[in-house]
């Protein structure tokens, strides 16, 4: 469900079927991202819709694929078009959810076979968010208040506290100016 529409609906199944109702569920819409529906090894692991804008939304997708590379896209148009977000990620490793900041709309957390990644561009690219948590699995992410919080498949939860300085990097990355004071 959208954030920002109560009429806003999505829904995103296993096989890749991505549908999507602006009228709180009378008329369906299938909208699936071409590779995600073609691709039968991508299998969807989360569904985001965007606090921030309505037309916006996310999908993860883990690769079952001998290749086993990242799987994330992003609509801005209710899903008429989408697109991958996958540059600077690992080409074989897996990804599960990419999440976005609740108050920085350009802040992105991914989640992956090997870790926590950030975007502070909306998904154009990725860096390793590691800091102290293992090289380990991450099913999926969560943003609370100003912490966020991932859980591995080790049945583990790591919490990075305090976001703040990487809400605060991506608004100066947003800025037009040539220096910005954190």
């Amino acid at each position: 469900a959208s954030p920002l529409d109560a009429s806003l609906l999505w829904v995103v199944t296993s096989n890749g079927l991505v549908h999507v109702t602006r009228d709180m569920g009378k008329t369906w819409t299938k909208v699936s991202p071409p590779r995600l529906s073609a691709d039968a090894a991508l299998t969807v692991w989360t569904m985001e819709a965007s606090s921030h804008d309505a037309g916006v939304a996310y999908v993860g997708a883990i690769d079952l694929s001998d290749a086993h590379g990242p799987a994330l896209f992003m609509t801005r148009d209710f899903g008429a078009t989408w697109k991958e977000i996958n540059n600077g990620l690992p080409p074989n490793v897996p990804t599960r959810a990419v999440r976005e900041d609740p108050k920085q709309a350009s802040l992105l957390y991914a989640a992956t076979q090997k870790g926590v990644y950030v975007s502070f561009d909306r998904g154009g690219q990725w860096q390793p968010l590691q800091l102290n948590l293992p090289t380990a699995p991450v099913n999926d992410l969560t943003i609370h208040g100003d912490d966020l919080i991932a859980a591995t498949w080790g049945r583990a939860i790591w919490a990075l506290d305090n976001v703040t300085p990487l809400r605060q990097i991506a608004a100066a990355r947003a800025n037009t100016a040539n220096a910005f004071l954190f």
